[in-house]
């Protein structure tokens, strides 16, 4: 969630893989549960699902999540919704209720209709589904509905996507990149409720094989804006190596790079969001890399393919790790390797430190920073300014105590290993133990509880 309204909003995910092939396995239940099928037509994705239910009697779906933009009328995207089970509706809980016998399966169908509209301003763009003649885009909580069942369930339950043919311009699904009209894609019902989709009459797709990953670039090039193509691909043939350095192997199979340009805001440069397997930016323009802040933004999306949408996740509730540690792990990597000059860095630093000083809400307990957070720009920096200028304080203590034989990648390398290792988010204790391999225990304990928990200031003396 980077300063939301001004430049970038990210979600996160809980568990490690970046992204799985999507095969049956003996440890899937009893192979696709939920077999969704899309109709894309004038102004409507239609959508059909045949559901075997996990649990039974009634499952609960859930449409939409607040957390993205904080809006709460999603459901208003939502129409023509019928099935041969009885169901209820709940739109302030985003939800619809199905009540089926024991666990026979039964077909969904319903329409996704396009509710962004101008006076929603950036999040209307980012996060509420688009449907026109030459564009789609959806994240999936907006496409699919999503049982409410244990998450753990969800690893082990195999969902399938079909686009029926006939859709006037090539759809990307970034849960099934290869994926083509007519085809059926299998897919873990984890990663295919953390994704995106989107199609254009402009779309264009180029692949790079990196360290056994393949990365999808999916850009909209054209007669009029070709340069794109060249910038980025120079962008990105230069930061992802980097990324490969500092955190080592990748994991998963394929990994998408989206960006596409806003079609009504003119006013904002850029905002993007990650997701299991991959991240997308929107830009104002006609330039995807228009200058420096845009560029950072891109590296930043980038940066949660481990960090805060990635395994290396501490969740919601300590956004100043998987925001404020993604702000200064990508100043410090993109400054390493060439993207940004070698002294941005410390310009990076020093400009969050008088942010934060500068904010009146800096001194927010850590457990109340997200409970403001949607009620403005002071509360939506506050986490990314915070971790930062504690990332740059652990990155120069550490150095200082080992006398520069030892690194902040050696750190951010270590919670990587510990996050894999657990599968699943990692807690504060989890995150003390590691820095602890790096500073003193009672150091480091005192420093987060002051510093973080508490909300004190850190020292300009202590980061400079």
């Amino acid at each position: 969630m980077h300063f939301i309204l001004l430049s970038l909003l990210t979600v996160m995910s809980l568990h490690c893989p970046v992204s799985r092939d999507a095969t049956r396995s003996q440890d899937h239940l009893g192979g696709v549960r939920l077999a969704y099928t899309l109709n894309l037509g004038p102004g409507a994705m239609h959508v059909s699902l045949d559901y075997t239910p996990v649990i039974p009697d009634s499952t609960v779906f859930k449409y939409g999540n607040f957390f993205y933009g904080g809006m709460k009328d999603l459901m208003k995207g939502l129409r023509n919704v019928s099935s041969e089970a009885r169901f209820r509706v709940d739109p302030a809980a985003g939800s619809i209720t199905f009540y089926h016998p024991g666990n026979t399966k039964f077909r969904i169908t319903y329409d996704i209709i396009d509710t962004h509209r101008l006076e929603q301003r950036v999040v209307g763009e980012m996060f509420r589904p688009i449907i026109t003649s030459s564009y789609f885009f959806s994240l999936s909580h907006t496409l699919f509905l999503n049982p409410v069942i244990r998450e753990t369930m969800k690893d082990s339950i195999l969902m399938s996507v079909k686009l029926e043919k006939g859709c006037t311009y090539p759809v990307f699904f970034t849960c099934a990149p290869e994926l083509k009209p007519g085809e059926v894609a299998d897919i873990i019902l984890s990663d295919g409720m953390d994704a995106l989709v989107t199609g254009a009459s402009d779309l264009h797709i180029e692949k790079r094989e990196l360290s056994g990953i393949m990365n999808y670039i999916v850009l909209r090039i054209n007669r009029n804006n070709g340069y794109n193509l060249r910038r980025f691909m120079d962008f990105t043939d230069t930061f992802l190596p980097a990324m490969d350095d500092f955190w080592g192997v990748p994991v998963g199979s394929f990994y998408s790079l989206i960006a596409s340009p806003f079609l009504d805001i003119k006013y904002h440069k850029i905002s993007g969001t990650a997701f299991r397997g991959g991240f997308h930016v929107k830009y104002s323009g006609d330039t995807i890399l228009a200058d420096e802040e845009v560029v950072y933004t891109i590296s930043h999306e980038i940066m949660h393919r481990y960090t805060g949408a990635g395994c290396v996740s501490m969740g919601e509730e300590n956004q100043w790790f998987d925001e404020g540690f993604t702000d200064y792990t990508t100043w410090y990597l993109a400054s390493e390797c060439g993207v940004m000059p070698p002294e941005k860095l410390g310009e990076k630093v020093r400009e969050a430190f008088r942010d934060l000083s500068a904010n009146p809400a800096k001194n927010t307990p850590n457990e109340e920073v997200m409970k403001h957070f949607w009620e403005g720009k002071n509360y939506e920096k506050l986490p990314y300014c915070r971790g930062a200028l504690f990332a740059a304080w652990m990155d120069k203590r550490i150095s200082d105590l080992s006398n520069g034989t030892r690194s902040y990648r050696d750190f951010m390398r270590t919670l990587r290993a510990i996050a894999e290792k657990k599968n699943q988010r990692l807690s504060v204790n989890d995150f003390i133990s590691a820095a602890s391999g790096f500073i003193p225990d009672d150091e480091i304990r005192g420093a987060v509880d002051r510093y973080i928990m508490k909300g004190e200031m850190i020292p300009e003396s202590l980061i400079f």
